[in-house]
């Protein structure tokens, strides 16, 4: 195979050499990384590659997204506020779909955000039976932990004013106490289990789809948040594909952990194979609580604007069962804990795990990790846990936060500078498609910090470019134990790396619009831009 020689300001994320003048790679492994002179002595057969004027940093790392979802989200109606800033646009763009779709049996949207719509309401039943009074409708809430169906897909469901809110979840009803088509966390499973089942070419389909799109934003690692939500065997089988065909991601799976338990007992992380070296297991995922935007995570004080304190998705014991026994099978475990009652919680299950179970170099994340006070802090540091943020969350999603918690509330939010400061290992990640899911748009939420309608949410807590993209290449690579080949542009690791147009270093947030991805390279070859 060529050897590849870049001639660049490479930052390599790595702390015995930050920056180098040069890179040399072959297949799909980094050589050496030093400076050009020297290196272009060693490889004099190289194919050299000027790169001067241009940045090199690792490929992010997108270590708590969902990949499979954002590919088939890719294929149904796009209901995001930039698209559908009101109810009746919503309609409009679902019928539009519809009619571009015939042949599918259910009329499908995703990405709407009632929080930034002019109604500031979420759509109901009646609004989406303008849709279609024939064919189920069903539109999914941006975060993944709600959603609205029409008339027909409720009456499918067998949802009526005397159905139970099931556990974990709530059916959301008017005065007269008629379900209003709005389901939150579990209670969506009602109408979504009544859908299509995926067929194998479509799972396949939506991964490519997904890895193509990330390229394009810089993305080379991931991991997927939720793998084993409709069929793990399946959902491995088509990742393998997927990545054997050529999807250009390195891929690492979270899975379910109600997808791991089977007769009462655990599987083990050798038990998964996936037959794919790009495919890695080895994390498994649960829910402690819902989310800000849907005022469903659970919190010590009440939201100002429901006066509710949100969800938690399992009994005490039960979360107690999964920690505890997820721990004990040998499992990495992710936790999605958003309000401070969450990740109490599931922090001190954590430490009951780890006493009662030691293990070395355990890693138990929690995942968003949003509203904590300094005391939560400190016990992230003494776990050892690592604390899985969205700063994107608060640039797209912000003044949903301010309206639900109030402003003192809303500033420790995504508190990235004190869990630092704190020695509190961190990593950036997006939960895309829940946001766009650039890192780029990431990092300058980082810097930033700032709402959609321009309110800054604690200034103290913004962190510099440079860290930023640290923790969404190398705090990323850690979150999910592949340091080992990802992370920095270091020699015998990956050839995974992104040209930026722009020197990151040197670029002021005023000017962070104009950074782009001038070429995104995977296992050393090229898989979105141009390298020259």
């Amino acid at each position: 195979m060529p050897e590849y020689l870049l001639i660049g300001k490479v930052y390599t994320m790595d702390d015995s050499q930050p920056v180098a003048q040069a890179m040399v790679w072959r297949d799909e492994r980094i050589l050496a990384v030093g400076e050009a002179e020297e290196l272009s002595a060693r490889y004099p057969s190289a194919k050299r590659i000027d790169a001067r004027g241009f940045a090199v940093v690792p490929g992010f790392n997108d270590c708590h997204c969902h990949i499979l979802a954002y590919g088939l989200d890719l294929s149904t109606a796009n209901l995001s506020p930039e698209h559908a800033p009101d109810i009746p646009s919503l309609v409009e763009r679902l019928c539009r779909w519809a009619h571009e779709h015939p042949e599918s049996a259910w009329i499908l949207g995703s990405f709407y955000d009632q929080n930034r719509m002019a109604e500031r309401r979420h759509p109901t039943r009646y609004d989406l039976d303008m849709v279609s009074t024939e064919k189920p409708v069903f539109i999914e809430h941006v975060s993944k932990h709600g959603g609205v169906a029409n008339s027909v897909a409720l009456r499918l469901a067998g949802i009526t004013r005397e159905t139970p809110d099931p556990p974990g979840g709530t059916i959301v009803r008017d005065e007269q106490g008629e379900p209003t088509g709005v389901l939150l966390e579990s209670a969506v499973d009602l109408v979504t289990r009544h859908q299509p089942p995926l067929t194998h070419a479509q799972r396949v389909k939506a991964i490519h789809l997904a890895a193509q799109a990330m390229a394009e934003k810089g993305i080379t690692s991931a991991a997927d948040a939720s793998t084993g939500w409709g069929d793990l065997q399946s959902e491995v089988v088509a990742y393998a594909q997927a990545v054997n065909e050529g999807a250009p991601l390195r891929i690492t799976l979270m899975i379910l952990a109600s997808a791991l338990r089977q007769n009462g007992q655990w599987l083990h992380p050798q038990d998964v194979r996936t037959g794919c070296d790009g495919v890695r297991v080895g994390i498994t995922k649960l829910f402690a609580d819902g989310a800000l935007t849907t005022r469903t995570a659970a919190l010590k004080e009440p939201f100002v604007d429901t006066g509710t304190t949100g969800i938690l998705m399992h009994s005490d014991e039960e979360l107690r069962e999964y920690i505890l026994g997820a721990h004990r099978a040998g499992w990495q475990i992710a936790t999605h804990a958003i309000g401070d009652r969450a990740i109490e919680t599931v922090l001190s299950l954590y430490e009951e795990a780890m006493q009662a179970y030691p293990r070395a170099d355990v890693r138990h994340r929690v995942e968003h990790c949003m509203l904590l006070d300094d005391g939560l802090i400190a016990r992230l540091h003494a776990l050892g846990a690592v604390a899985v943020i969205q700063p994107e969350f608060i640039a797209r999603l912000g003044d949903a936060y301010r309206y639900g918690l109030g402003e003192e509330r809303a500033g420790r939010l995504n508190r990235v500078n004190s869990l630092l400061e704190a020695g509190v290992p961190v990593a950036f990640s997006s939960d895309c498609p829940v946001v766009p899911g650039a890192p780029l748009d990431g990092i300058r939420a980082a810097m930033e910090r700032r709402t959609p309608l321009g309110v800054v949410l604690n200034e103290t807590e913004r962190v510099d470019a440079m860290t930023a993209i640290r923790l969404y290449t190398r705090g990323s690579a850690y979150a999910s134990r592949d340091e080992e080949n990802t992370g920095t542009l270091t020699a015998g690791k990956r050839a995974d790396f992104v040209l930026l147009g722009r020197d990151p270093a040197t670029t002021s947030v005023d000017e962070w619009e104009e950074m782009r991805i001038v070429a995104t390279v995977f296992g050393g070859r090229v898989v979105a831009g141009r390298l020259e």
